[in-house]
């Protein structure tokens, strides 16, 4: 009986709480937290990521009301994306799950995060979520920016997975209730290199603008054909600034073709973020030559590029260093020497930050989805406190030089992964120009049937 009274004051309690939740929806989402985690977002995202390409993300104005259509391949990396490559302030839709404790119920909302409650979570009832449209309707009508992940989950593949209609829902209601002649829906798309490991290359890409107004008479007469047609446009939006594979058996086979082309249109290390669509425009123009091609064409070129990767792995060499020797020149080595003393430095100090956030996603992740999420967040966060514990030992001594140096340990650290990625391209460079095969694996990289279908872009 002691057992079956806890469950029950624990279901009261739940219940309780939801009832707050709709209540209070107006009220939270204020941000206190947002405008000072942006800027520390920044520095997280530069150093969890070896490059970012970032295209056309101005198309997302500053004073109109804004939907964000976006695809979810991670769990919390995206927005964290979406936040820092777009200067307006924005709301993200998160799942209701993880709004059930107070405290991470504050701290989300206090990040610009609200809820919305789906069945396959275990939630019934279309009252709570008619509150969290409402609450998004009353962000756009201050002209505010709302995020929605249309797939409806996060899953790590280059593919976009058919739109929900929970945007179309918001987007006819608010212009019904409002009449916002610039409502308009901005297709959003993450591309991960690999999304499953730090120091990755991402691309986030932004697409044309999709005006609400222009399916509203349409709507008025036939909601379902208007409905119907608003998300068909959103998923082709959504497909023009992702990687898109009609089927995913071709998985490995893209993965393939892409290391060849970016070994062979190597992109400089630094800046660490680029303003422009051109990578990923060539990748995307290769994703789709690859859903165009022949079922015997992809055999063949499965094959020959199967054959080629496995005799790189058995020579111990990467296609990249094969194709870029100017990578291995010996003039590296002066410079190498130059920041040794730097990468000892920021080796060690950085070293127990990133043990921790290893051994945090390590542990606790289960799905690949939330492994970069996680690793990030428990770096980001137990860098903060490291780092502050060090700057605030420095205070003691009172010493000006152990003070500047605990202010730049975290670019140190920084360096020290940096250092690290080129001495490892020069050493790979320098394995390929010396091995006997070479010339054979070069001969075997030309024969390998790809349409260069990059020139024009």
């Amino acid at each position: 009986m002691a057992c079956l009274s806890v469950q029950f004051a624990g279901i009261h309690v739940q219940a309780f709480y939801f009832r707050r939740m709709k209540f209070s929806l107006r009220h939270q989402s204020t941000g206190k937290l947002y405008r000072y985690l942006v800027p520390s977002g920044h520095l997280m995202l530069r150093g969890f990521f070896k490059k970012i390409y970032t295209g056309n993300r101005n198309v997302v104005p500053e004073d109109k009301p804004v939907l964000i259509a976006a695809n979810h391949p991670t769990a919390f990396v995206d927005p964290c994306l979406l936040c820092v490559m777009i200067d307006v302030p924005i709301y993200n839709m998160a799942r209701g799950d993880i709004f059930r404790k107070p405290f991470f119920r504050k701290l989300l909302e206090s990040i610009n995060m609200f809820p919305v409650f789906r069945v396959r979570d275990g939630y019934t009832g279309r009252d709570r979520n008619d509150a969290v449209f409402k609450f998004c309707s009353d962000q756009l009508v201050h002209h505010r920016v709302v995020t929605i992940y249309v797939e409806g989950e996060h899953r790590l593949v280059k593919q976009v997975r058919p739109v929900q209609k929970g945007i179309v829902r918001i987007a006819f209601g608010s212009y019904e209730q409002h009449q916002m002649d610039e409502l308009q829906i901005i297709p959003a798309g993450c591309t991960y290199m690999y999304g499953d490991r730090p120091r990755d290359e991402v691309m986030v890409q932004f697409g044309s603008p999709i005006f609400v107004r222009d399916y509203w008479e349409e709507y008025q007469t036939d909601p379902n054909a208007a409905t119907n047609r608003l998300i068909g446009d959103i998923e082709s939006g959504l497909r023009e600034v992702c990687l898109h594979l009609d089927d995913l058996e071709d998985a490995p086979l893209l993965e393939d073709v892409l290391t060849l082309h970016r070994s062979s249109h190597p992109e400089p290390p630094l800046p660490l973020i680029t303003y422009s669509s051109v990578p990923f425009q060539r990748e995307k123009a290769l994703c789709n030559w690859l859903n165009t091609l022949p079922a015997d064409a992809k055999g063949r070129l499965a094959d020959q590029t199967t054959a080629y990767f496995n005799a790189l792995r058995q020579a111990g060499i990467s296609d990249a260093a094969l194709c870029n020797p100017q990578w291995g020149s010996w003039q590296w080595l002066l410079l190498f020497l130059i920041g040794l003393p730097a990468f000892l430095v920021g080796w060690l100090t950085s070293w127990p930050v990133i043990a921790v956030a290893r051994y945090v996603a390590d542990k606790k992740v289960r799905k690949l989805e939330f492994y970069t999420s996680v690793r990030m967040g428990a770096g980001h966060l137990s860098g903060m406190l490291y780092y502050f514990l060090v700057f605030l030992i420095s205070l003691i001594t009172w010493n000006p030089w152990w003070i500047a140096l605990s202010l730049g340990l975290p670019f140190l650290g920084w360096f020290s992964m940096f250092y690290r990625e080129q001495w490892q391209k020069w050493a790979g460079a320098r394995t390929a120009l010396r091995h006997p095969a070479r010339v054979q694996l070069k001969q075997a990289r030309q024969a390998i049937e790809i349409l260069d279908t990059t020139a024009a872009v």
